[in-house]
C-alpha cells in the first residue's frame, strides 16, 4: 500500500485561471500583507498572485450556506492553520512528501530545487497532489478552479482538526481509510458535482490503493466517523502547540 498522508489527490485535471498565467507579483512584504486573510507557512516568500488565488476560494466559502464552509473559513482567518503552495514546503515536510510519493523518484537534495523557476521537482509533486498537510500546515497546488481549491481547503482543514498525520497510521489500512473518507465526505459538501454518482468507499480504496480484504467490514459498512467540525470547541481540543516536530537528518 502506498500511504499518502493527509493528501488530497489531484485526481482530475486542474483548470487554469488567469492568475496562474500571470507573472508572479511580489510586494516585498511578509505574511498578512495587504489585508491578507490567512497566514502563510513561509511569510517571507509571499506573492500577491498566490494570495489572490487563496482569497478567491475563501470568498467562495463565505458565500456558501453550509456550516462546514463557514467554520472552515473562520478557522483559516483566525490563524488556526497556515496555508502555502506546495513549492513552499518546509524541508521536513518535503522529505515527508518525498517518502509518500515513491513513484516520483525524488531525492533528499531535490529540496534545493523546489522553488527554482520551472522546477521539475515542484511539477512532480503538483502533478500528484492537490493538497497536503502536516500539523497545522496546509499546502495546495496551483491551477485548481476556485471551487476545487475551496474543497481542497475544507479537506485539509478536516485532516488538521483530526490530527491525521498521527491517526492515519494507527491501524492501517483501516485508519487511513477512515481519515480519507471523512475528509472527502467533508470536501464533497463544498463540491458535490465532483462526486456525483461516485461510490466514495470505492473511490478512497482505489485512490489510496487500500486492500479491501484487509479492511474492517464494519468500517466499510459505516465509514463516516464524527466529522468533527472545525469549531471553537474542536480547536480547543486540537492542541496544535503540543505537536512534536521531528527534523529529518536531511534537514539538520
Amino acid at each position: 500500500m502506498r500511504a499518502l498522508v493527509s493528501a488530497a489527490l489531484l485526481v482530475t485535471a486542474c483548470a487554469s485561471s488567469p492568475a496562474d498565467d500571470a507573472a508572479e507579483v511580489s510586494d516585498g512584504k511578509g505574511d498578512r500583507a495587504a489585508g491578507s486573510r490567512f497566514d502563510e507557512v513561509d511569510p517571507t516568500h509571499s506573492t500577491l498572485t498566490f494570495r489572490r488565488y487563496i482569497n478567491a476560494a475563501l470568498d467562495l466559502l463565505d458565500r456558501e450556506d453550509a456550516e462546514l464552509a463557514g467554520l472552515t473559513l473562520w478557522s483559516i482567518e483566525a490563524g488556526y492553520v497556515q496555508i502555502d503552495e506546495l513549492r513552499d514546503l518546509t524541508c521536513a515536510d518535503f522529505q515527508r512528501v518525498r517518502a509518500d510519493l515513491p513513484d516520483a523518484g525524488l531525492a533528499e537534495d531535490d529540496y534545493t530545487r523546489l522553488r527554482t523557476r520551472g522546477s521539475d521537482v515542484a511539477a512532480a509533486i503538483e502533478d500528484a497532489l492537490a493538497g497536503y498537510m502536516w500539523s497545522s500546515r496546509i499546502y495546495v497546488a496551483r491551477g485548481q478552479t476556485v471551487r476545487r481549491l475551496a474543497a481542497t481547503l475544507v479537506h485539509e482543514v478536516n485532516h488538521v482538526i483530526n490530527r491525521s498525520e498521527v491517526g492515519y497510521y494507527d491501524d492501517l489500512p483501516t485508519s487511513a481509510f477512515i481519515h480519507e473518507y471523512r475528509a472527502f465526505d467533508a470536501e464533497r459538501v463544498i463540491d458535490p458535482a465532483e462526486y456525483e454518482g461516485v461510490d466514495l468507499v470505492d473511490f478512497v480504496l482505489t485512490t489510496y490503493e487500500l486492500d479491501r480484504a484487509q479492511m474492517d467490514p464494519a468500517v466499510l459498512a459505516q465509514p463516516l466517523t464524527p466529522r468533527l467540525l472545525p469549531d471553537a470547541e474542536a480547536w480547543r481540543a486540537r492542541r496544535v502547540q503540543d505537536d512534536v516536530e521531528t527534523v529529518p537528518p536531511a534537514c539538520e
